[in-house]
């Protein structure tokens, strides 16, 4: 089965990723060669759907790594959660080798999906300083040649000039998405590609309040 995405309030209101409208739907492959159908995790999930800058962004890597953390508590309270890239799938398989996240990881590199959730780019300006905030920040902590190599084995391939762009001249926003069993978006942050998302404790406050009360 080919790769989807559907928005169901396409040209009405509230728009497709809005609070109170109904989640658009995918179905899309994860690393551990799953198939990932929101709708149909949905029927018995609620879901928290993060739209991440991917694995050479040494912020995203750290989120991930909190997330990783706290992935029993999200299942513990009937939640899933996942997690899209705007890699290329065999470059996230290279990266993690076998030592793949244990919440599916989709990857959405014409960030199609992006773009249906309502997340944008903020364009080459924002792409510049974040590269140098990245860089800085990744050199402090130690965490610059995971970072090197994340940005190598995304842009080294056939799709060379096309990721190089990606890396360059785009500021993907990046978001946190809460899902409800009825696919009804019941919270959502939108921020900057390098701001910060909420905690998982903050998460699963919100999962309580807004999904099992």
């Amino acid at each position: 089965m080919p790769d989807s995405t559907h928005s169901p309030n396409a040209g009405n209101s509230p728009d497709p990723g809005d609070i109170g409208s109904e989640a658009p739907t995918f179905s899309l492959s994860s690393l551990d060669g799953q198939r990932i159908d929101l709708e149909r995790i949905c029927q018995s999930q609620n879901v928290l759907l993060w739209f991440s800058r991917g694995f050479q962004c040494n912020f995203c890597r750290s989120h991930m790594m909190e997330f990783i953390g706290g992935y029993d508590q999200v299942k513990q309270v009937g939640a899933e959660l996942i997690q899209v890239a705007p890699n290329l799938s065999s470059s996230a398989q290279r990266f993690f080798g076998s030592d793949i996240p244990p919440f599916p990881f989709v990857c959405d590199p014409d960030k199609r999906l992006y773009a249906v959730y309502g997340l944008g780019d903020r364009g080459a300006l924002d792409a510049a300083k974040n590269a140098v905030v990245t860089l800085a920040t990744s050199i402090k902590t130690g965490e610059i040649g995971t970072t090197a190599r994340g940005v190598y084995l995304d842009v080294a391939n056939r799709n060379f000039f096309r990721r190089l762009h990606h890396h360059a001249a785009t500021a993907v926003e990046h978001g946190l998405f809460l899902i409800d069993r009825g696919r009804i978006i019941q919270h959502k942050t939108v921020v900057g590609p390098i701001d910060p998302i909420p905690q998982i404790e903050e998460m699963m406050s919100i999962i309580r309040e807004r999904c099992l009360a």
